[in-house]
């Protein structure tokens, strides 16, 4: 029987599986790209792969006395951060296996949570709930949530999903 923090690493290595079909189409395309509807500006496919690297890494390697990474462009792509310009940005490649090294390193560490720590208050600043486990738990519908956006994305480059 698996534990539930097995469950919980299981469910957000399988909302990685959603993201990354999105991406997956997206390959090839400039990932700087920004499209603009009714005055407003989508965040960039290079934006999104940051971000999400960014908060894998403090909702589920820092929060949870993981092996956080750091990275120095991580403070560019935070909660409430805009980016940087595509000149000072580091190359995607970069980016793209940092996403994919904090992941694997992410859901390795949260199977190995036991009930305490999950149990343990919530020590970020973010009103999420006040356990660790609620942090987790926050982390899986937020990629949920940017996987949708990426959804978007493909539609606004031309790209047939299903």
């Amino acid at each position: 029987m698996p534990t539930e923090a097995q469950v919980l690493s299981h469910l957000m290595d399988r909302t990685r599986e959603w993201t990354r079909y999105y991406l997956s189409p997206l390959n090839g395309q400039d990932p700087h790209r920004r499209f603009v509807c009714e005055g407003k500006a989508f965040n960039t496919v290079f934006w999104q792969v940051a971000h999400l690297a960014t908060s894998e890494n403090g909702l589920l390697l820092a929060a949870t006395q993981g092996p956080f990474e750091k990275f120095w462009w991580a403070k560019h792509f935070t909660v409430g951060a805009h980016g940087l310009p595509p000149e000072q940005c580091p190359p995607y490649e970069e980016v793209w296996e940092t996403f994919n090294t904090v992941h694997r390193k992410a859901i390795a560490h949260v199977a190995t949570l036991n009930e305490a720590a999950l149990n343990a208050p919530n020590p970020t600043k973010l009103p999420i709930g006040g356990t660790v486990r609620d942090v987790i738990s926050h982390a899986i519908r937020h990629e949920g949530g940017h996987s949708g956006q990426l959804g978007w994305l493909c539609k606004l480059y031309g790209i047939q999903l299903i």
